[in-house]
Order: structure tokens, then C-alpha cells, then sequence
């Protein structure tokens, strides 16, 4: 395996490749031999882990090339020898991760796009306390996890759909959603976009492949804008709507990435008429008397939960996805 750097490698620091051959020469002291699959050794070992020799034999690598590495020469290394390196050092995704970061190289990413189980309480907890403000939670693949009453509200269709295209991305190429949408072709374009730019390292994994696949073989405006290669940031925005009952409606939108779980929390929120909040909490409390009238099964909660206690619409076997 040739150590070599690909070419769109962004360029290092001295101190990076110090910190860099610093955790290299930790995870391999920390690793035993037994753990790395070394049953038999040879000397007198100074120190409890791995010797240079050992993993370079393990990575594929020659010993003085990764000798050069942990002593932080000004050397080059692929991404291919990093996945090595980390295999062999049974680096974990955090580590690998980290590992990557210093060597200047895109990590890559075989995580499943996470699920609703996944998100810690203390989020889910934030969400139901932004109603009655639009809300929900999304994962990296755009599969809407958890969301508020203000949420089914402004996407009226929501409760509507099988939990596969519960996705903010294929919402936007619901027939529905061009009657929701004023701007929508600016709209569509944007969405893709963001999503193209988010999940770019990812778009190789089978549940994103999946995606992508059913999006292009259902909707022929989502080939057109797939094929431009457009690519957006995720920064705060605004958006038309033209809603059933509120009329033309112009909502803000913010988006905060959660720590310790792959997730995005989006809000939206009235920008200049102050009365709109106030009416999309009159549309909220009136969902939530019909609900009570209704019982629980009907808003698609689980099996014992009033609309009362919560008002996350959460659904059971959510996490098929």
C-alpha cells in the first residue's frame, strides 16, 4: 500500500502532525498485542503495547515511513493508510474520526443515519417546549424524527404519510407541497441542495442510495434539480407559505446541530407579524381538544399516552425507517 496523499488532502500544520504522531504513538502503546490479533512476540517488550514494527506490519506500511509519521516528519499519508492505521489500532468512530481531523483528510462514514430512540431526552424534552412554534428533530438523511403540534399544523399533509416518506426532503416533492410552497421551485432547489452538501460523505450508504433512488424514479423535478449539483450551507433562512387557514404566511427558520447524536433541531418562527404566533397557537390548542375528543390512537401516539402529557407526534415503529 503506497502511503501517498490524495490530492484534494487540505495541507497540514507542524503542530497538527506533532498532535498527530502524539496519538498515534498513545493508541498504539494503549493497544496489547492479544487485542491486535499478536499471539507471538519476539524480545523483551519496554512497554505494554504495540511495537512501531508491529503496527506498520498490521497497516501495510514500511516501519521507518510510520516511524517518520509518529516523529512528525513533513510526510504525506493517503486516506486508504489512515483507514488501515485505524483498523489496526481498533480505533473506534470518535477516535478515527480525530484521527482523520489531524492528518487533514475527510473522515469517512458508515454510521446508519440515526433514530428516534437515539436522540437523549433532555432534546426531545426542548422540542415539545417550542410549541406552539413549528419544530422537529432530523437526522442526517432528513427523516423527521420528533416534531411539535406547530409542526403538523404548518404541514397539514404530515400525519398523512407512511413514516418512509416522513423525510423534509421527499415533503418537498409531495404533489401537496406545491400548494403549501409559493416559491417552491426556489424552495426544492434549496432542500436538495442543503441535503446534497450535508450528506455528501454519506450519499454511498445504502439508506441515503435508497433515498435518493425512490426520489428520482418518483418525481422527475427532483432528477432535474438532482442533476444540477447544487450545493448550499446550513445557515438560518426564510420561507413563504400559503397555508389553508393562515393565508400567505412568511416564517424564519433556524436549524442547531445537536451534540452527541446526529441530529438537527429546525424551528420556525413568525419574523415580522407578531399576531401570526398567536394564531398558529389557536390552530394548535384547537388540534389538541379534536385529539382529546378523538383519544390518543388517533394522533398516532403510543398506547397509553394522552395528548395531554405530550405533544410530540412520535409514532410507534417510527424507527423502520
Amino acid at each position: 500500500m503506497q502511503p501517498f496523499a490524495n490530492r484534494g488532502a487540505m495541507a497540514i500544520t507542524t503542530q497538527q502532525r506533532r498532535e498527530l504522531g502524539a496519538f498515534l504513538r498513545n493508541r498504539r502503546e494503549r493497544l496489547a498485542p492479544e487485542a491486535a490479533g499478536i499471539s507471538e512476540s519476539y524480545g523483551r517488550r519496554r512497554t505494554p503495547g504495540l511495537r512501531r514494527e508491529e503496527l506498520a506490519q498490521l497497516a501495510g506500511v514500511s516501519v521507518t515511513w510510520y516511524t517518520w509519521l509518529e516523529q512528525a516528519r513533513k510526510i504525506k499519508v493517503s486516506s486508504q493508510v489512515l483507514g488501515s492505521l485505524a483498523r489496526a489500532l481498533r480505533l473506534d468512530e470518535t477516535e478515527t474520526s480525530h484521527l482523520f481531523r489531524l492528518a487533514g483528510e475527510v473522515s469517512p462514514s458508515t454510521q446508519e443515519p440515526c433514530r428516534r430512540d437515539q436522540i437523549p431526552a433532555q432534546y426531545v424534552d426542548f422540542l415539545e417546549l417550542q410549541d406552539p412554534l413549528p419544530a422537529f428533530i432530523s437526522n442526517d438523511r432528513f427523516d423527521v424524527l420528533a416534531w411539535t403540534q406547530g409542526f403538523c399544523v404548518l404541514f397539514s399533509y404530515f400525519e398523512s404519510l407512511p413514516p418512509r416518506r416522513r423525510n423534509s426532503l421527499a415533503m418537498m416533492f409531495d404533489s401537496r407541497a406545491r400548494y403549501l410552497f409559493p416559491e417552491w421551485e426556489k424552495d426544492a432547489m434549496e432542500a436538495v441542495a442543503l441535503f446534497r452538501a450535508q450528506a455528501a460523505d454519506q450519499l454511498v450508504q445504502p439508506e441515503y442510495a435508497n433515498l435518493v433512488h425512490e426520489l428520482e424514479r418518483d418525481s422527475a423535478d427532483f432528477r432535474t434539480v438532482w442533476e444540477r449539483l447544487d450545493l448550499a450551507p446550513a445557515s438560518p433562512s426564510v420561507r413563504l407559505f400559503d397555508h389553508p387557514v393562515l393565508g400567505r404566511i412568511e416564517l424564519g427558520y433556524v436549524k442547531l446541530r445537536l451534540a452527541a447524536v446526529d441530529a438537527t433541531l429546525v424551528v420556525y418562527q413568525p419574523l415580522r407579524d407578531r399576531r401570526l404566533l398567536d394564531r398558529i397557537r389557536d390552530l394548535v390548542e384547537e388540534r389538541m381538544r379534536t385529539q382529546l375528543v378523538r383519544g390518543p390512537r388517533s394522533a398516532g401516539k403510543f398506547d397509553g399516552e394522552s395528548v395531554s402529557e405530550h405533544v410530540l407526534r412520535v409514532p410507534a415503529g417510527f424507527d423502520s425507517l
